[in-house]
């Protein structure tokens, strides 16, 4: 008798990557295509929490890098509550992007992924970074979405990084990405603010309501190769993490952590984590399509 699909180990992650490869293929046969990407190296940035039992808040923090043309995880770290998500989790190599959400947009972790020859696109918020004009003057960013007449569009700015030092370093100049939302999902967003505002028994601040209906994205990629569409298009990938997450939490059945010592903890975790990774390197094993002379038989 057959071995159900609960039974066995492999169906689940392998069915879950197809999602996952599809968008890789797609970055592959984009960069192919255009010859414009060929040579980097596009991964996603991100962590997710682990609570032991009983906690209402997170108790092991995993900091994941994702490679995206292998659909392989291609750094992992583990840390405590006090380990921040920061852009600094990764190690670099030149010609690597990095895609990673708002968390990271921070003033100081910019400039070493550029000095290690690798790029990023990072989401970023009206408040996440102080945002000036490229002379240093005063930006206004809101200003600048008013005056944004297409749905896409960037501009040149210069992050404020609060660095002083001899000598000076020179000013970190940035693209900002910007893509007005649809209307419905502005409102989507902006109903989801005032939800969270009352909750807290607060007022939203008007300024969140009003970036609500933007998309903002800050990238060192060079303009002559990459236009904000294409910026736009290779942000969309990162929701690719969201799917390993879910498959790695259910392989290693990170949501059941038994131990709450933190050395019991750790040892656990990381016991669980490298099955994990075995079990998505034998499903990113498995063929496209049958080896040549195994296909159909004939007649």
């Amino acid at each position: 008798m057959g071995r159900s699909g609960r039974d066995r180990p492999f169906v689940r992650p392998i069915a879950a990557r197809a999602a996952v490869q599809s968008g890789a293929l797609a970055w592959r046969h984009r960069g192919r295509a255009a010859g414009r990407f060929a040579g980097y190296r596009l991964r996603v940035l991100d962590g997710t929490s682990i609570c032991h039992p009983g906690a209402d808040r997170t108790t092991w923090r995993l900091h994941v890098g994702y490679d995206l043309a292998t659909a392989q995880v291609d750094q992992l770290e583990l840390t405590d509550i006090h380990g921040a998500e920061n852009l600094q989790r990764l190690t670099y190599a030149p010609r690597d992007i990095v895609l990673a959400d708002r968390y990271y947009a921070r003033p100081r972790d910019l400039r070493p992924v550029i000095d290690a020859g690798a790029d990023f696109i990072v989401r970023t918020g009206w408040n996440s970074l102080r945002l000036l004009q490229t002379n240093g003057e005063p930006f206004d960013l809101f200003a600048a979405l008013a005056a944004q007449q297409e749905q896409e569009g960037e501009l040149q700015v210069r992050v404020h990084e609060g660095m002083t030092g001899t000598p000076p370093t020179p000013p970190l100049v940035l693209r900002l990405i910007v893509r007005r939302k649809d209307p419905q999902q502005a409102q989507a967003e902006q109903e989801r603010l005032l939800k969270d505002a009352r909750k807290r028994g607060k007022q939203p601040d008007p300024r969140s309501l009003e970036a609500a209906k933007y998309i903002l994205l800050l990238t060192s990629l060079p303009a002559a190769t990459f236009p904000p569409a294409d910026i736009l298009t290779l942000y969309r990938f990162r929701w690719q993490i969201e799917l390993a997450f879910k498959r790695f939490k259910s392989l290693a059945g990170l949501d059941s952590l038994p131990a709450k010592k933190p050395e019991l903890a750790r040892a656990w975790l990381y016991a669980r984590l490298i099955v994990a990774i075995i079990a998505e390197q034998i499903a990113g094993q498995v063929p496209d399509s049958p080896p040549s002379g195994c296909g159909n038989p004939a007649g």
